[in-house]
């Protein structure tokens, strides 16, 4: 009997131990992070363009529906102030729909400091949670500090 008990106790603990690897192994990551200790003057030199604007409209951008992640929301900012870069007095934001794939959500009515990459010729440029795009109430953008530059990829999303 006591070795029925024992068999019982030990397969019963091998089920849950099994059960909780697989629920560890399985659950949803996060594919996106940001490098720790990157700083605002780091995160300026590395943008192409930095202003301060607010949004005023926002949509989804639907793309190739036999990609997943690749929606992204277009956010339309009215310029106010431009640090870094040329951009249009109108410029649409964009930045992935997903959180795992380093997106960010910017809200209608309120101003941001933008910090943005890309060509701005076409009125569009990105920009993602590990940026530094932050709202503009902070004030304005620290440019330089004793860190200086960096030219290490703030954001990593996997490889398909």
């Amino acid at each position: 009997m006591a070795r029925l008990r024992l068999f019982a106790h030990t397969a019963g603990v091998l089920t849950a131990t099994a059960t909780l690897i697989a629920a560890v192994l399985t659950s949803p990551a996060s594919a996106c992070s940001c490098v720790p200790g990157d700083t605002e003057p780091q995160r300026y030199q590395r943008a192409n363009h930095v202003f301060s604007g607010t949004v005023v409209a926002s949509e989804t951008e639907a793309n190739d529906p036999s990609t997943v992640g690749d929606d992204r929301y277009r956010y339309r900012v009215e310029v106010d102030v431009e640090y870094k870069g040329d951009v249009p007095p109108m410029v649409d934001v964009l930045t992935s729909v997903h959180s795992s794939t380093c997106g960010t959500t910017l809200a209608v009515g309120t101003e941001y400091l933008v910090f943005a990459f890309g060509d701005s010729s076409d009125a569009r440029v990105d920009t993602h949670s590990c940026s530094g795009t932050r709202h503009a109430s902070g004030g304005p953008p620290t440019s330089q500090g004793p860190t200086g530059s960096s030219t290490t990829p703030t954001c990593s999303t996997p490889t398909p």
